[in-house]
């Protein structure tokens, strides 16, 4: 996902600092980008990867490491701290389809997607539920969380169903989900919303 974003943010001509642990993983990428090594649990290496930002995308999510849970509480607070203190306010974060605001009823498909997430995936579940609701407290920021259909590898069809309350489709290729996110950037219509997005197969 990550270099699906890397991928249209410099199709479009942006200029893109990014954070990861491992540079080596960018392979051909790591020419185009400014790199900053480390990670979200080290406040240094956040605020100098957030210094002259204008925009965040936060794609994090879990790895094979205890804790997991704490460690996020903690990255999302960071990441907030940090964002306030170099007066960055747009952030656009991935969250997922089976994860609803406050007040939201899930339909029977997110119902029946949820399932499924918490016999497999509770973990990365527990993980976004958990940075949803630290930048929902967050009055100032200017976010967008991207709540995606089932993502596939396949090409993309250049083409984004949205919706606030259902799910659109039950695919998205990655392709078009790094394109809808990078649209956030300058995007007004989804500012503080959790749009569910599926690639238009038809």
């Amino acid at each position: 996902m990550g270099k699906a974003v890397l991928h249209e943010a410099l199709k479009l001509n942006y200029q893109v600092k990014v954070l990861v642990r491992n540079p080596d993983k960018l392979g051909e990428l790591k020419e185009k980008l400014e790199i900053v090594k480390g990670n979200l649990l080290d406040a240094s290496s956040l605020e100098k990867a957030l210094e002259g930002s204008n925009a965040v995308i936060n794609l994090s999510g879990a790895v094979k490491e205890p804790d997991q849970l704490d460690k996020f509480q903690k990255i999302g607070k960071i990441l907030m701290e940090k964002m306030k203190q170099q007066g960055i306010k747009r952030l656009i974060n991935i969250s997922l389809a089976v994860i609803p605001l406050p007040q939201e009823e899930l339909e029977l498909k997110r119902k029946l997607l949820s399932v499924f997430v918490n016999l497999f995936y509770k973990q990365k579940k527990q993980i976004q539920e958990i940075v949803m609701g630290i930048i929902l407290n967050e009055k100032d920021i200017i976010w967008t969380l991207v709540r995606p259909a089932m993502v596939s590898g396949k090409a993309g069809t250049g083409k984004v169903l949205a919706d606030e309350k259902k799910m659109p489709g039950t695919t998205i290729m990655l392709e078009d989900l790094g394109m809808f996110i990078v649209e956030q950037i300058t995007s007004v219509e989804w500012i503080k919303k959790a749009p569910l997005v599926a690639s238009n197969v038809n």
